[in-house]
């Protein structure tokens, strides 16, 4: 599952301390430094990190408006390169009780992030959907490797969790399914898979290659060749090998995961 993803480009925002009848109520605006959420109020003060606990947030305008509140925030230090700001939210209901934003992620977290969508604003996701996750494991979207946008690996990574072979938004995994997952680059490495075999080589539209169908009773091979034209020829074992698609520029991440093996009826 992708899980929720909100636009906050430029956000404009109303923030008070608590959901019923603030105290007070102060205009102010959000912006990303780096990767942290940083609120300049209109009386001069910024707030950031553990300041931020008890604001609520105005996301969006109109009929699309989210009203949340920041109830905690963390720093993940497991990734790459630097700590990435996490932060725990809730969404207020139309009850006027309030509800996670996230779901819980593989730890049981349940935080949300902030990264640059290259537009100067950003975009807000949880830890727990496949946009998450993929962020989390080092493929941040306001990078580069080798001349590669880290925003194609992104892509891939989703489809590949989603088992989006397509790349058209119709994923075909089941919650749950484990998988092993590694890139050209070394960014995320192969290691032990036991049991697994070669399933998929991807890039940013989908699948480059499919070997198997992660979960066969919810697509096949000979169904990817009828939806997906460009990938006829390219399916198979035979036909797809991760020594051949480490020779194709276009296969930005492979996996590997569990044969499963349909008998007949």
């Amino acid at each position: 599952m992708r899980g929720p993803s909100f636009i906050a480009s430029g956000l404009i925002l109303a923030c008070a301390l608590a959901w019923s009848r603030p105290v007070s109520a102060l205009e102010g605006q959000v912006r990303l430094e780096d990767t942290e959420l940083v609120l300049r109020l209109g009386d001069g003060r910024v707030l950031r990190r553990d300041e931020l606990v008890g604001v609520r947030l105005i996301l969006g305008r109109g009929q699309q408006d989210l009203e949340v509140r920041i109830d905690g925030f963390e720093e993940d230090t497991s990734i790459l390169r630097s700590p990435l700001p996490l932060y725990r939210m809730s969404a207020r209901q139309p009850d006027g009780g309030a509800t996670d934003l996230c779901h819980p992620d593989p730890s049981g977290r349940r935080a949300a992030f902030a990264f640059p969508d290259g537009k100067g604003g950003f975009n807000l996701t949880c830890t727990s959907g496949a946009e998450g996750k993929c962020v989390l494991f080092g493929y941040r979207p306001w990078e580069s490797r080798e001349g590669v946008p880290m925003g194609d690996l992104l892509q891939a990574c989703i489809h590949l969790l989603r088992a989006d072979y397509g790349g058209d938004d119709r994923p075909s995994t089941r919650n749950g399914t484990v998988v092993n997952l590694y890139d050209r680059f070394g960014i995320q490495d192969p290691g032990p898979a036991a049991g697994m075999e070669f399933e998929a080589a991807w890039g940013p539209e989908g699948a480059v290659c499919v070997a198997h169908p992660r979960i066969p009773g919810n697509i096949t091979l000979e169904r990817l060749a009828e939806r997906y034209p460009r990938l006829k020829g390219r399916l198979g074992p035979e036909a797809c090998t991760e020594e051949a698609m480490r020779a194709d520029s276009r296969a930005l991440i492979f996996n590997q995961s569990v044969v499963i093996r349909q008998t007949p009826e």
